[in-house]
């Protein structure tokens, strides 16, 4: 049996919705905070594989991640990934020998959330110990140097705590000061002000507090300036040197909630060294006349150049700085902070700012030179990112790209990042997913065609059920997050005919103003959900989803009954019911159109459904902004008769009839209502049995029996039968000690389990005795958790029944039983890989052993069980026989 394995096809989690919750490695990974999780992904791999790990060890929500850079100019390479938390620890994560994420280092020691991370960004980071820094709510920065011990192990040290005050650090960044190895750290806070920190005999001093922004500092961003090969620079001698930027001038961006970005140049004064030197040895006061001597110079300059008056906002700041040379003496240089442009362009909070990564170009004599692209990026809440550049002639900065979303629900952008090429830009907003462009210009002259691509989605909140559609072909889940979503795979042919199968969110039937907690498919192209509105709303698929369905699968097979379906729906403003349209409403669309009270005349005039968007087929999986507003399923009845908030929902097998049940505290309400899906209405006499909220409802796979456990501790069973009143009560058992979660039906009936809070499975089967219908139970399967999901294999794997069984710590085991007739022992067959589990509570399990083969490469896979749970991810899981 040892042949036999489980693995990861597929993983579906939300980004986190923080301004510095991701970051992109020059490796081309991308790693990003996921609740509790570290998510990695690759946004440029060509198969579109999607998160690749879930790395697991935080208590609490990511709020941020960051790369560790080490190495000489184009040659950096990403060496470890650096995590904090709501927990109050920051985590250090890296490859160990045989190339497996494993946690290095774990820092303890701030009093309350990580909000943010200072990394070094510089020309050459060559280093034997790492520089970072943690900015936390406790308002406190700590500065941390970090030393390798071995392929798992690292030791980091605190060498530095500076506190902050009543402030607050929002943003962080870290570089090193013009010609020297000197670390300068800038920090925005709360105060509107841009604190510059610099290095001395390893404390950091603060030095500056830069006033011009009026509003929170959220991004913070350093660049190193290179002078452009082009020949307008060589001609622009008639600029005076102190208006040009100089090689090696250290440029910082910041980015803040009053629309606006500053970019703000550090550059070396090229001073007589012997004078500074003789200043230094002054006294105080000449010192503080020999600054303002120096300020005052700087400003007449600037007014005389200009030929305008004196303006003061332009002054430099000078500071003086302790540099050690060739590891001997030290040498006093001086610098000088000046404001040095302002970017206008965004109309609300700009959330990130972020440098286009350095890259070689080529020089006049064809010679490849280190270069860092004047080139900055900008995200922003008005649902906007920028990219702007300098004009060669002026030096004004312009804004000479803008992407975004236009319409619908969303909230704008909380991050922007480039990736190392700088031909790929990628975004996150308020909806959890990633927006991915990549700029497909083939000419080198800095011409941009930036297009939307493939990129990932998935739930922010807890998923609280899953199924698989009656055909097996998509996976839907609903969640506390207020959506349905649905998964399938994406079959195409990539490089010379390979087969490339990749899974993806494909359709958001549902967008609520409720949380959903349950839902069950009643044939192939329906289903029915509950939520805390305490009505249960049953979809139907519109065409444009079967059709695009198939395209996706490369199966025309399921192209069936398409004429009668609605082509998709629409939701009205401040309505909750999604509309279906049809090919006759599209017609009045469009000629209403053409008249001018356009708006007065369109029956659903809204921001989201347009003729051409609820006409598409999609040949490969949507964006975000489509998910959001063009493939709703239209609804198509209401059923009511529930007074509490819906817990359980479950159709019969031959979608005849619809079980529901609400939270409960007293008998009366904790009944089954049972509705006719062919007039939509409730049956006389709910089904009565238990007498508090019954959590799952079950029907058999003949539908002869109708199960349901409940927080009574109790199953009971119900008995199909002739007449008006479908169902009939005929037995119950207090089966275990506390809650019970979950129930599933074996293939062929001949059993069911129940799984508890009181840690146990429950095996039960049908005893004949001449009075009644009884069951006993045969088997109990005792974990060290409690128990909250439980399902029974589709088939018979080597004669033999196998149970996936999801604990309430997020492990999920695979057990299975001595043989099909053998039912007392139950044996452990695979216990799944803590990192392809959940952290937290399993709420549901489910097998697909249907239509597999036809995607897979991998003819072994013999089913894929499908999980989700609180910890925001739905999993699927193949397993290899």
């Amino acid at each position: 049996m040892s042949s036999s394995k489980i693995y990861l096809e597929f993983t579906s989690i939300g980004c986190n919705k923080l301004p510095q919750i991701a970051s992109w490695g020059y490796d081309g990974l991308l790693a990003f905070g996921a609740n509790n999780y570290v998510a990695l992904y690759y946004p440029e791999d060509p198969e579109s594989k999607g998160i690749i790990a879930t790395l697991s060890g935080h208590k609490d929500k990511v709020n941020c991640v960051e790369f560790i850079n080490r190495g000489d100019e184009i040659n950096q390479t990403n060496i470890a990934i650096i995590s904090g938390s709501a927990d109050k620890t920051a985590r250090i994560w890296k490859k160990n020998k045989s190339n497996k994420w494993v946690n290095s280092a774990i820092l303890e020691s701030h009093n309350g959330s990580i909000n943010t991370l200072g990394v070094v960004r510089s020309r050459n980071i060559i280093v034997e110990k790492d520089l970072f820094a943690t900015g936390s709510s406790d308002g406190v920065i700590k500065i941390w140097e970090r030393c390798e011990l071995d392929d798992t192990k690292d030791s980091v040290e605190c060498i530095q705590t500076i506190n902050l005050g009543s402030k607050y650090p929002i943003d962080l960044a870290i570089s090193h000061l013009p010609e020297s190895k000197v670390p300068i750290l800038a920090c925005g806070s709360t105060d509107k002000r841009l604190l510059l920190f610099v290095q001395n005999n390893g404390q950091f001093i603060e030095s500056l507090s830069l006033q011009g922004h009026e509003n929170w500092i959220r991004s913070l961003s350093f660049a190193t300036y290179t002078t452009p090969i082009s020949p307008q620079n060589l001609s622009s001698n008639d600029i005076k040197n102190e208006y040009k930027l100089q090689e090696g001038d250290l440029l910082l961006a910041s980015g803040s909630q009053d629309k606006y970005i500053r970019i703000w140049k550090i550059s070396l004064v090229k001073n007589d060294q012997e004078e500074i030197d003789k200043e230094k040895g002054n006294e105080n006061g000449n010192e503080k006349k020999s600054l303002i001597k120096d300020l005052l110079a700087n400003v007449l300059d600037d007014g005389t150049f200009s030929g305008n008056k004196v303006q003061l906002s332009t002054k430099a700041h000078i500071i003086d700085v302790e540099v050690a040379k060739d590891g001997e003496s030290c040498v006093n240089k001086r610098y000088s902070i000046m404001f040095e442009a302002l970017l206008m362009g965004h109309d609300d909070w700009i959330y990130s700012v972020c440098w286009q990564p350095p890259c070689l170009i080529k020089d006049s004599e064809g010679n490849l030179k280190y270069h860092q692209p004047m080139t900055i990026l900008t995200s922003s809440s008005d649902k906007s990112m920028m990219i702007w550049k300098p004009e060669p002639d002026t030096g004004v900065w312009v804004n000479l790209t803008r992407v975004g979303e236009i319409g619908g629900y969303t909230l704008g952008f909380l991050g922007g990042l480039f990736n190392k090429k700088g031909n790929y830009i990628i975004s996150h907003g308020h909806t959890g997913a990633f927006h991915l462009w990549k700029n497909i210009s083939q000419d080198d002259n800095d011409s941009e065609d930036w297009q939307p691509q493939v990129s990932i989605s998935g739930h922010f909140n807890s998923v609280k059920d899953i199924s698989w559609d009656r055909g097996f072909n998509y996976l839907t889940s609903v969640s506390l997050d207020q959506t349905a979503r649905i998964f399938a795979p994406w079959c195409r042919n990539i490089d010379n005919d390979k087969l490339a199968v990749t899974w993806h969110e494909i359709s958001r039937p549902q967008i609520h103003g409720y949380d959903i907690n349950c839902f069950s498919f009643v044939n192939k192209w329906r289903y029915v959900s509950g939520s805390d509105e305490k009505v249960l709303r049953v979809f139907d698929a519109p065409k444009t989803f079967v059709q695009s369905l198939s395209k996706l699968l490369n199966n025309p097979g399921i192209l069936e009954e398409l004429e009668s379906r609605p082509l998709g729906a629409n939701l009205p403003a401040l309505g909750l019911s999604n509309k279906a349209v049809f090919q006759a409403d599209i017609k009045n669309f469009e000629e209403a159109a053409q008249e001018e009270e356009f708006l007065s005349r369109q029956s659903y005039s809204h921001s989201s459904a347009t003729p051409n968007s609820l006409l598409q087929t999609l040949d490969k999986p949507p964006f975000e902004e489509h998910l959001l507003q063009h493939t709703l399923w239209p609804e198509i009845d209401k059923l009511y008769g529930h007074g509490f908030e819906l817990i359980s929902v479950g159709a019969s097998n031959d979608g005849k009839y619809i079980a529901s049940a609400c939270k409960a505290t007293i008998a009366e309400h904790a009944v089954i209502r049972l509705y006719d899906t062919s007039t939509w209405k409730e049956l006389p006499n709910p089904l009565q049995s238990h007498t508090l909220t019954v959590t799952q409802i079950k029907f058999s796979h003949n539908d002869k029996y109708l199960l349901s456990v409940s927080r009574d501790r109790i199953w009971s069973i119900f008995e199909k039968c002739e007449g008006t009143i479908p169902y009939k009560f005929i037995t119950k058992n207090k089966a275990h000690s506390r809650i019970i979660w979950d129930c599933s039906w074996s293939h062929d009936d001949k059993l069911f389990a129940t799984g508890s809070r009181d840690k146990t499975v429950k095996i039960w089967t049908q005893i004949k005795s001449q009075e009644q219908t009884q069951w006993d139970c045969k088997s109990t399967i005792k974990f060290q958790e409690a128990v909250t999901a439980i399902d029974f294999a589709p088939i018979f794997i080597n004669q033999r029944y196998l149970l996936a069984i999801g604990l309430e710590n997020g492990k999920i085991f695979i057990y299975q039983s001595e043989d099909e007739n053998q039912i007392e022992k139950w044996n452990e067959f695979i216990e799944v890989d803590k990192n392809e589990c959940h952290v937290s509570s399993v709420n549901k399990l489910m097998w697909r052993n249907k239509n597999i083969q036809k995607f897979m490469n991998n003819e072994n896979v013999k089913l894929q069980l499908a999980s989700c749970g609180n910890d925001y991810c739905v999993r699927l899981l193949n397993l290899v026989i």
